[in-house]
């Protein structure tokens, strides 16, 4: 969850918390809660018990609000690899920056954009690339799967078990600037 988001759950969770407790305090009777709603004093049973309906709900639903605004950050997912020495874990955006960093290193990518999954049986990779407009696409498309099976196996020790290319773009030609 994004900080804006969590500050606006924190923020619905006191406000909802404040009316609840208001609302409880006025069902029993309690405290100054007459004096701040003034024109709600003379309830009648029905009312109260649609009060208590409202404030449990309150309740709730702040409750629900602040713990999910709490709510510690999911660990990152990683890949177990096991070795005679035992396992090593290895976090997926590593992998991807891995990948990307096979992308950048061959001739003719402009631009590259990798996305991994991992599960049980293994790796899955896939890259969007803009390319120059003077290469074949087969051609390219298959040096990059090569090229990223081998740098991640090379680097972390996993074969992958396929890496999808999709070329979104061809780069604009660069033309040579006559003065």
């Amino acid at each position: 969850m994004k900080v804006g988001e969590r500050l606006v759950s924190l923020l619905a969770g006191i406000i909802l918390a404040v009316v609840g407790l208001v609302l409880l305090m006025l069902f029993f009777g309690l405290g100054q809660a007459e004096v701040i709603l003034e024109s709600l004093k003379d309830l009648g049973p029905q009312e109260r018990w649609w009060t208590l309906g409202v404030s449990g709900i309150s309740l709730l639903l702040a409750f629900l609000a602040i713990r999910m605004a709490l709510r510690m950050k999911r660990e990152e997912k990683t890949i177990i690899h096991h070795t005679q020495f035992g396992e090593i874990r290895i976090a997926v955006s590593a992998v991807e920056s891995l990948s990307l960093r096979a992308c950048k290193h061959i001739k003719g990518v402009k631009d590259a954009h990798v996305g991994v999954r991992a599960d049980l049986t293994g790796l899955d990779v896939f890259i969007e690339v803009t390319v120059n407009p003077d290469l074949s696409i087969p051609q390219i498309s298959e040096e990059i799967k090569t090229k990223v099976d081998d740098y991640i196996f090379e680097t972390v020790g996993i074969r992958v078990n396929s890496v999808k290319v999709l070329v979104t773009r061809i780069a604009a030609e660069v033309r040579a600037r006559v003065e």
